[in-house]
């Protein structure tokens, strides 16, 4: 394979929602997740080289990406889509505690002109108004990661599909309905895949304090 394997990691209320709302970090839907669930997503990230997110979930989420209350040999990296060098200089995941790679463009590139030392920018190819998610993976695999966990919202998940290129797909389901039409879904995107459904094969479910956690393999 090119590129790295991808496992795309979500969680969702019962009706498929993502965060409480539009523009609502979702730290406040994580705070009713139980300790044993949140060390079940800290397992997955203990087993892969890096952890992907988009721009728009450090702007709102300020996410650490970072493995704890696990052992680990080696910190995996944090890698952020980031096409127009929007996050913050104090974002957790430009700290000393891992290695972080920011896939940009060169109009991005040109915000980053300072960086921490454990910090690595990488040019991308762009289509349209978003980096080639392909190129973005080949250039992670030259850096040796061959498994990447990605922690992304619905726009991000809803690219990685149309494009195919999702291995395996994790599904926290926690045990509350939040509701509302406009309210983030695991998938979003202008349009619905019909006619050719994204198919995944279920292989495993495991139950932690009334939390399913489905595993599901590229159907």
């Amino acid at each position: 394979m090119k590129r790295c394997k991808i496992i795309l990691v979500v969680g969702s209320s019962i009706d498929g929602k993502i965060s409480p709302g539009k523009g609502i970090s979702s730290k406040n839907f994580g705070e009713q997740i139980q300790e044993e669930v949140s060390l079940e997503l800290h397992k997955l990230r203990s087993k892969v080289e890096g952890i992907l997110t988009s721009s728009s979930t450090v702007l709102s989420d300020n996410p650490s990406l970072t493995v704890r209350s696990v052992p680990i040999k080696k910190r995996p990296y944090r890698i952020i889509i980031d096409r127009l060098g929007k996050i913050p200089k104090n974002s957790k995941v430009l700290n000393n505690e891992a290695k972080t790679i920011i896939l940009t463009s060169k109009q991005g590139k040109l915000k980053f002109k300072k960086v921490p030392t454990n910090v690595k920018i990488i040019i991308c190819k762009t289509k349209g108004k978003k980096l080639d998610l392909n190129d973005a993976l080949k250039q992670l695999k030259k850096e040796g990661i061959n498994n990447l966990l990605i922690e992304g919202g619905g726009t991000i998940n809803y690219s990685l599909f149309s494009l195919n290129l999702i291995d395996e797909m994790v599904v926290f389901i926690f045990p509350f309905i939040i509701g509302g039409k406009d309210t983030p879904t695991i998938v979003d995107g202008q349009k619905p895949f019909y006619d050719s459904f994204k198919k995944m094969k279920l292989k495993h479910v495991k139950k932690i304090r009334g939390c399913l956690i489905n595993i599901y393999k590229n159907g």
